[in-house]
């Protein structure tokens, strides 16, 4: 089953296809048209033969509906000897063949973990016929920019959450998470759970604590003042800002790999005191087991039901 690591890179690029150009031209300098449509493509190539190829995505560039150019976008995360067999045979195969589909240039691009993986995945490969050598065009998120400005990642959401994971290790760490807070503001509501899961995944561990307190922030200073939140606002503001509040305890807990009780669980979500839920927030963030959080507490529970 396909990991979080490797559809959501793909669905950020399904979610606004003209990403793909973009980085194709800032990241390796191709020469890919500016074009007034592009949009997703045939993922399934049927062979002659019996037999289809299945690729990760295809965005197409359009001018009056016709394509002019095709962009194959790959997710590879490993560079174990089996899966760069499986890429000789397979890649030069879905370049000829959607080239063949559509009637247009066809370039490959594959979004890669790290710097190790993207090198490896990146050897040319041999097919045999003269000059005719593939060379995939692989790149990390630390080959693309790093979004630091509210105006970058309102303009460029997705490449806020594709880069930030190259750039966790720079001075602007901190800026950068905050950027991916901003940005998946910009992105579609009912996958923006997914979106923090993903990042979560990319964040080492020795700047968990950092991202989670962002989050955490993040969760107190603006998500329920979002046009996400006023949807829900059904069941009242403060009613509204509670619910966020126990969800976001739990959740940190749950990330933190800490098991939570189904009294305690219980006690949470019950809880409408702001006050008490803000104390239980803080602690989830530094509590060495969920049990804690209610033995440090000091604040006796006024608020549930």
């Amino acid at each position: 089953m396909p990991s979080i690591r490797h559809e959501i890179p793909l669905q950020l690029l399904r979610n606004r296809p003209d990403v793909a150009p973009r980085i194709a031209r800032t990241v390796f300098g191709l020469a890919i048209p500016d074009l007034p449509c592009w949009r997703p493509g045939p993922e399934t190539v049927t062979l002659l033969s019996p037999g289809e190829l299945h690729l990760d995505l295809v965005l197409v560039g359009t001018n009056a509906d016709k394509p002019e150019f095709a962009i194959i976008h790959e997710v590879q995360n490993s560079c174990r000897t089996p899966e760069l067999e499986r890429i000789a045979l397979s890649w030069p195969a879905y370049v000829t063949h959607v080239r063949q589909r559509l009637g247009c240039p066809v370039v490959l691009l594959a979004f890669c973990p790290d710097e190790r993986t993207a090198r490896r995945v990146a050897l040319p490969v041999e097919t045999g016929h003269p000059d005719f050598v593939f060379r995939p065009r692989t790149y990390w998120p630390g080959m693309l920019p790093a979004i630091t400005t509210v105006a970058e990642a309102d303009r460029w959401p997705e490449l806020a959450l594709l880069s930030a994971p190259g750039h966790l290790s720079d001075p602007e760490r901190r800026n950068v998470l905050t950027m991916v807070l901003e940005a998946m503001h910009h992105l579609e509501p009912d996958l923006r759970v997914h979106y923090h899961d993903y990042i979560s995944t990319c964040v080492p561990d020795r700047y968990r604590k950092e991202w989670e307190e962002l989050v955490a922030m993040a969760i107190e200073n603006y998500h329920w003042e979002s046009d996400f939140a006023h949807e829900h606002q059904a069941i009242g503001r403060a009613e509204g800002r509670a619910e966020a509040l126990a969800g976001s305890v739990l959740r940190i807990l749950d990330r933190r790999g800490l098991a939570v009780g189904e009294a305690d669980r219980a006690r949470v979500t019950g809880c409408s005191d702001l006050d008490q839920l803000m104390h239980w927030l803080d602690l989830a963030l530094v509590v060495d087991s969920a049990k804690q959080i209610f033995d440090l507490d000091a604040h006796p529970q006024n608020g549930t039901g």
